[in-house]
């Protein structure tokens, strides 16, 4: 394997001012590509980018994804459960990150009762409950990454990764991310992404 580091400080030490020929440019392509393979070769795989509730995928680790449709991805899965009160439903916001782009998949859990029993003897009801999983479609993307914060427009609950924003998660402090999601209507959910995810993302931008 070519050695980058001697290579590069040869053709600096040597020339100056350094003329990078096709053979030197073919040579940082390939090394780059024999990198990564190596690098990637350990990670698990996940064979559909799809978003869904109860998807079983390994969270927050670098993986790679062999899409049907798609092709082969690099990215790194985030769930985070939001609980609900007495007068609030519960949330889950499933996230999928990718060099490319941000996908968000946000569910609202809904509970209604559908009978009630009486114990004999008690003056007791119990209502059973049926819960109702919603998606909504999110229309902004908010991020907060150190004293910066991104606002991102999107598409069909996708957002487009800058080369900027891809800088700035490669470089986020290793801790919880929060995020805010505008939902179709106006309605916000706060949400937040865990250390182990930021980490991860090391690996992918």
């Amino acid at each position: 394997m070519i050695n980058l580091q001697k290579l590069i400080r040869s053709v600096i030490l040597g020339v100056g001012l350094a003329v990078i020929t096709p053979q030197f440019s073919a040579a940082l392509a390939k090394e780059k590509i024999v990198t990564l393979a190596q690098v990637t070769n350990n990670w698990p795989v996940v064979k559909s980018a799809g978003l869904s509730p109860d998807m079983d995928v390994p969270w927050s680790k670098p993986v790679r994804i062999t899409d049907l449709f798609e092709g082969e991805l690099f990215g790194v899965f985030d769930r985070n459960s939001l609980r609900g009160s007495y007068r609030e439903d519960a949330k889950q916001v499933i996230s999928l990150w990718t060099p490319q782009s941000i996908r968000v998949l946000t569910t609202i859990n809904s509970y209604q009762a559908t009978a009630s029993f009486y114990t004999v003897g008690r003056r007791y009801f119990r209502p059973d409950y049926v819960q109702f999983s919603t998606s909504k479609k999110v229309d902004r993307l908010l991020l907060r990454v150190g004293q910066q914060v991104f606002q991102l427009e999107g598409a069909n609950n996708q957002f487009a990764v800058t080369k900027e924003l891809a800088t700035a998660l490669k470089n986020a402090p290793e801790e919880n991310l929060d995020i805010r999601l505008i939902l179709e209507g106006g309605q916000s959910v706060d949400s937040e992404i865990g250390t182990q995810t930021v980490k991860a993302w090391r690996s992918i931008y």
